[in-house]
């Protein structure tokens, strides 16, 4: 009898202890999957807000376009009053000109230049006192005719000049705010590239943390069945002890950048070539084709020709190429501008003081460093290896 007791006792024992370890294990990996859903959520909670910044970036890009939009509008509206201006100026160049041959003609018995000798000893030729009135009348009206064909060549001098003036005030102004507008797009796309990498790296923990989870519910649920098992084989009165170890292992992934593709040996013939391939194309911005081209969209394309893939901004050019001085600076290689701050404008330079380049008041087109607007604003040459 007591040896049947202590039978009993022993296996009641033994089945209580192995029952309470996969129940311990249990609640251990209920603690930690506590501890991950909250890892979860905060980087919900974190790429939720990157999102709307990300959100409010690409607002302000496209802000950032529609004012690039009705800027060109504006630049092709004063080119057209320029052209308009210069058939102007023609006309009224071949009007002058046909002003003088009539007065040549109206002039060759009295010089109307204000000398009133001569108007005298063209009326002391008269013949007759009707001549005299006769003579006095066309002085009379050469005098009047003339003087209304001078003031009006004045105030068409005048007005001329006047428009020109404005125009090419209009220009310049517009070629400073489309400089603004390349150094804001290169901004904000740089704080897109850095929110999008957050992005990127909020999703990667995410997805550890997750991975995590899932082999905790995994280990979780093998808990759970061995306890059911020895359950069962205690109320069956056969104890089977199942242990099922589990361990969740964090599996931590990182990112391996894209090799770069290494540029090829920098052709000066053939970025030349193709730079003045496409000259006379019209200024666009965000251009990067044949279509249209703003300063950064045209540098690119002209060294794609040999090969050397540039970035797609001008401070970023600025940043990729090696830096030389104005002396040692060589046909191929591109000139910096800084017009408002920041690098904003890039060309190719040529020697000499010359560089081509998709300018806003020109398009593509060969223009010179000179004291009058772009030596004001070199910021320093850069040569593409």
């Amino acid at each position: 009898m007591n040896k049947k007791l202590l039978t009993l006792f022993l296996t009641a024992t033994i089945g209580v202890t192995t029952c309470l370890a996969p129940l311990s294990a249990s609640a251990e990996i209920g603690n930690n999957l506590n501890t991950v859903n909250e890892k979860i959520q905060k980087l919900e909670s974190k790429k939720n807000s990157i999102e709307n910044e990300l959100s409010e970036i690409t607002g302000n890009i496209a802000k950032n376009e529609a004012n690039a939009v009705s800027l060109m509008a504006e630049m092709n509206s004063t080119q057209k009053t320029l052209k308009e201006l210069k058939q102007q100026i023609e006309e009224l160049n071949t009007a002058i000109a046909a002003r003088k041959e009539k007065l040549a003609e109206q002039a060759r018995v009295v010089q109307v230049n204000g000398n009133t000798q001569n108007y005298a000893d063209f009326l002391l030729e008269s013949e007759s006192f009707s001549d005299v009135l006769g003579r006095v009348d066309v002085v009379s009206k050469i005098v009047s005719a003339n003087q209304s064909l001078v003031k009006q060549q004045a105030e068409d001098k005048a007005l001329v000049a006047e428009k020109q003036a404005e125009n090419e005030a209009t220009l310049k102004s517009q070629t400073i705010l489309a400089a603004k507008l390349e150094s804001t797009k290169t901004d904000l796309m740089q704080q897109q590239l850095e929110k999008e990498a957050v992005v990127a790296t909020i999703a990667a923990e995410k997805s550890v943390v997750e991975n995590e989870k899932q082999q905790l519910l995994a280990t979780k649920t093998a808990a759970e069945k061995a306890a059911r098992e020895i359950g069962e084989a205690k109320n069956a009165s056969v104890i089977n002890t199942s242990v099922v170890a589990g361990k969740a292992t964090t599996v931590k992934t990182e990112s391996t950048p894209a090799a770069s593709t290494p540029a090829s040996s920098n052709s000066w013939g053939s970025v030349q070539g193709a730079a003045f391939g496409v000259q006379g194309t019209p200024y666009l911005y965000g251009g990067t084709t044949t279509s249209g081209f703003d300063c950064s969209g045209f540098t690119q394309y002209a060294f794609s020709s040999a090969g050397v893939n540039l970035p797609r901004t001008a401070s970023a050019q600025y940043s990729a190429s090696t830096k030389v001085s104005q002396s040692e600076a060589k046909p191929g290689d591109l000139v910096f501008f800084n017009q408002t701050g920041s690098i904003d404008h890039v060309a190719i330079y040529l020697g000499n003081g010359n560089f081509i380049g998709a300018q806003s008041s020109s398009g593509v087109a060969v223009a010179q460093i000179n004291q009058y607007y772009w030596g004001k604003y070199v910021v320093g040459y850069g040569r593409v290896n």
